[in-house]
Order: structure tokens, then C-alpha cells, then sequence
């Protein structure tokens, strides 16, 4: 009984993590740039991403940017931040957000 009582009050005390998928869509061209941005950005919130990935169309013009980040949900708003600002970006032509599900 003592140790069910031990990891309820843990699984309270630990920040909840959550893992995000960026994704940012610009020209080939611009994401060496775009990569910088991205990695400043969430340098400065104290984050790194785990992974990142470049996926490009077949005449290799358009870069997909994929960045998969770990962070605490109160960290969202760094995600949040950086997508409004993103967006607004010439060299960006899409990015947006998303939560990715636990493996288990």
C-alpha cells in the first residue's frame, strides 16, 4: 500500500512531457536558414529537438522541415509562439504543429 501511495505522489510531482512534431515547409533554397531560426528559437526556450528531418519533393525544390521536440506542456507556448511567427516568415510557405501519441 505504501508503494502505491509512493508512485501516485510521484506521477504528481513530475512535469508532464509532452513530444511535438514540427513541421515547416519552404523552399530548398531557404531551409539551411529556416533550420537556424528554428533551433534559435527553441534554444532560447531551453529546448532541443530530439530529431530532425528534411523531406523533399521530387524535383528537390521544396523542403519539409520536421522537428520532433520533447518538452513540458507549460513549454507549449514556445511551440505556439514560433508557429505564429514562422508563418508570417517569406521564406516559410506552411508550418504548423501537432501533438505526436506516446509509443509504447
Amino acid at each position: 500500500m505504501m508503494m502505491k501511495k509512493f508512485f501516485h505522489w510521484f506521477a504528481r510531482q513530475a512535469p508532464v512531457v509532452a513530444t511535438y512534431r514540427l513541421t515547416v515547409t519552404c523552399p530548398a533554397a531557404q531551409a539551411d536558414h529556416v533550420v537556424r531560426l528554428l533551433l534559435a528559437e527553441l534554444k532560447g526556450a531551453g529546448l532541443a529537438p530530439s530529431q530532425m528531418l528534411r523531406s523533399w519533393d521530387d524535383a528537390r525544390q521544396v523542403v519539409q522541415l520536421i522537428a520532433t521536440v520533447l518538452c513540458q506542456a507549460v513549454q507549449r507556448a514556445v511551440l505556439v509562439r514560433f508557429v505564429n511567427r514562422a508563418g508570417a516568415w517569406p521564406q516559410v510557405r506552411q508550418v504548423r504543429w501537432e501533438g505526436v501519441a506516446p509509443s509504447i
